[in-house]
């Protein structure tokens, strides 16, 4: 399985590596989408980057069937499996989230609870990025709980927790204009 897989992703993209890039807010204009989006431009000089908008995914709940323990697919055909497709051949994944009461947004955790699909080996070896914006002063609870459960994720999955980045920003103090969380943003490849 690996061997095949290892065979298509060279067809695809060559000697390159892919990054997945998961912009999980409901705006695609947002602060978690802007700095994401400055990650992803400095990524291109080492990633294929494969974009998803999880706002038009209109994906839905994990039903918890276990279908896909036996399948290794989910039952459910709203766009899932080409996703967790594009997970498996990727060697690297940027979730960029708001918070919400203080964890990361609906969007991305129905994603992530659809993951259940994959294999722990599917997992392994990747790099994690976590991009999180919100309102609260970076001191706040909220950023060290999202950092604690990518930190726990990495550590069940065997990921690389890569980088992290939490920025103070909302409607009053857009991430498009703060120079030093954009600069942030730019250099989280490479900062890891």
């Amino acid at each position: 399985m690996q061997d095949t897989l290892a065979r298509r992703k060279h067809a695809l993209y060559g000697n390159g590596m892919q990054m997945m890039m998961i912009y999980s807010s409901p705006r695609k204009r947002g602060n978690s989408t802007t700095l994401a989006k400055t990650f992803a431009q400095a990524a291109k000089q080492t990633y294929t980057l494969k974009e998803v908008f999880l706002q038009d995914e209109h994906l839905e709940p994990c039903r918890d069937c276990r279908w896909c323990k036996t399948h290794f697919r989910c039952v459910i055909e709203d766009g899932m499996n080409d996703l967790c497709q594009a997970f498996r051949e990727s060697d690297a994944i940027c979730f960029a989230t708001p918070v919400y009461w203080w964890g990361f947004s609906a969007q991305l955790k129905l994603f992530i609870d659809r993951l259940y699909q994959l294999k722990l080996d599917d997992f392994k070896g990747k790099r994690l990025y976590v991009i999180a914006t919100g309102e609260d002063t970076l001191d706040g609870v909220q950023y060290r709980l999202i950092r604690e459960q990518f930190e726990a994720i990495c550590e069940y999955t065997a990921m690389q927790f890569a980088g992290y980045l939490p920025v103070c920003a909302g409607d009053d103090n857009p991430a498009k204009e703060n120079e030093e969380a954009l600069e942030q943003a730019r250099n989280l490849l490479t900062k890891a």
